[in-house]
């Protein structure tokens, strides 16, 4: 393993030791693409261990905050999701595909929430990213 793989997967890593990164990982188990606002909806409720529905706007509203400025922009940095801030669409990516069982196995030990069984439906505003554009995060 180069040097410059290593650094990678233990910025991942490093990433998803924060509890709200690893729940946004875990939404993309089940979930191709999303909006923030679905994702924060559902990550709110998995924290207050209530429904989504019982989630109050201002508690969605943090969370938001931390997704849009913190954790979103960072999973994207490494790869592992597409986020378009214009839009707030959120896709998976390759990489996340390629990490995708080593999330499934951290989730198995995570006392966290369990992703419902079905997708959620979602609809993009706009073209996924394509590899070589740029994103309006970077």
């Amino acid at each position: 393993m180069s040097k410059s793989s290593h650094n990678d997967v233990t910025s991942v890593f490093e990433l998803l030791s924060r509890t709200r990164c690893r729940y946004v990982t875990y939404y993309f188990l089940k979930n191709q693409q999303t909006t923030v606002e679905q994702l924060s909806r559902q990550i709110t409720a998995w924290e207050r261990e209530c429904s989504s529905e019982a989630v109050t706007e201002a508690e969605r509203r943090a969370v938001k905050a931390s997704l849009v400025h913190h954790y979103l922009p960072r999973l994207a940095d490494q790869g592992l999701l597409e986020y378009d801030r214009r839009s707030g669409d959120v896709t998976s990516t390759a990489t996340f595909e390629s990490m995708r069982e080593e999330i499934r196995r951290t989730r198995a030990l995570d006392d966290g929430p369990v992703p419902n069984e079905e997708p959620v439906d979602s609809v993009l505003y706009t073209e996924p990213l394509t590899e070589g554009s740029t994103t309006p995060s970077k």
